[in-house]
């Protein structure tokens, strides 16, 4: 008999600085159960992605061919790069007695400290529950119904056996994430969030924004610079930094910055010594050229 792996929503809880949440499947023969799962497919086109140069899948159950876990690490180093999203998948055999959660939970503060936005996918062999995690930014931007849809076609490709796209479709969630901004420190809301990525994305050249709430030893400005390395390893753009204890944005690029982006700068770090931190963002992304829609007339 086949089972149906469902996923089912967890509670949201509270670990260090981060919000996490996850999904749990469990094997279930009921077709009545199955009937009411969403229908409606999730659109998969694998990304075409460059090589990666790190690791980002841990398939300790061997459920993944050669080409197929080099596919799956090529692009989960691409939502590295380009989405700034801190991404693992690991599958596992043996949880070491943990729960599922806490083991997903466990990896992910081992290959992240916990930090950052970040989307983790645990194949369970060992219990038969999967789960996904999802953390800053991720949590802000997925939906509950997305994540719904996408787990529910994922499961179904692992039932055929086809563990690298059921993989990809949930590791493709974290493409609903903005293009340009990265709200680290749950700063803005879901309005801004929408106004400022359609200012930063109309700016003269490639430009990205993280919210960030430091509370390492680690300076502000060796952040911003990690940052735009990992973003901008093959262009050039702008990366700048919103960080909240500080109430400060920075920024960095090879280029270097004109007077009038300088000038721009100041201004908006007025705004943000107020804690206007959108306003402060909007004034910089105008010296860039873009234009942060308007508020609508009530």
């Amino acid at each position: 008999m086949i089972f149906l792996r469902k996923f089912l929503s967890a509670a949201v809880f509270a670990a260090a600085l981060t919000l996490i949440i996850s999904s749990c499947s469990f094997k279930d023969s009921s077709d009545e159960k199955e009937a009411r799962t969403p229908a409606t497919s999730q659109p998969f086109t694998e990304r075409e992605v460059e090589d990666a140069d790190g690791t980002y899948i841990f398939d300790n159950a061997n459920l993944l061919g050669p080409g197929d876990g080099i596919a799956c690490n090529d692009y989960a180093c691409w939502l590295y790069r380009k989405k700034l999203i801190n991404t693992a998948v690991i599958t596992v055999n043996d949880l070491g007695g943990k729960t599922p959660y806490d083991y997903a939970l466990d990896e992910y503060n081992r290959l992240y400290e916990g930090k950052g936005s970040g989307i983790v996918v645990l194949v369970n062999n060992a219990t038969n529950n999967d789960i996904v995690f999802k953390t800053g930014a991720c949590l802000t931007n997925i939906s509950q119904k997305a994540q719904d849809n996408a787990v529910y076609w994922a499961t179904k490709e692992f039932i055929d056996g086809n563990y690298r796209r059921g993989i990809m479709r949930l590791l493709q969630l974290a493409e609903l994430c903005p293009e340009n901004i990265v709200d680290n420190a749950d700063v803005f809301d879901g309005e801004q969030l929408t106004k400022l990525q359609k200012g930063l994305s109309t700016c003269d050249g490639s430009v990205m924004l993280i919210a960030s709430c430091n509370n390492s030893e680690t300076s502000n400005e060796n952040i911003l610079k990690s940052y735009y390395a990992r973003r901008y390893y093959s262009e050039n753009g702008i990366m700048l930094m919103l960080e909240t204890n500080s109430k400060k944005i920075i920024a960095f690029s090879d280029d270097g910055f004109t007077e009038k982006f300088k000038t721009a700068l100041d201004k908006a770090n007025e705004l943000a010594a107020k804690e206007d931190y959108y306003g402060a963002v909007t004034e910089v992304i105008e010296s860039l050229g873009g234009k942060v829609p308007s508020e609508k007339k009530k």
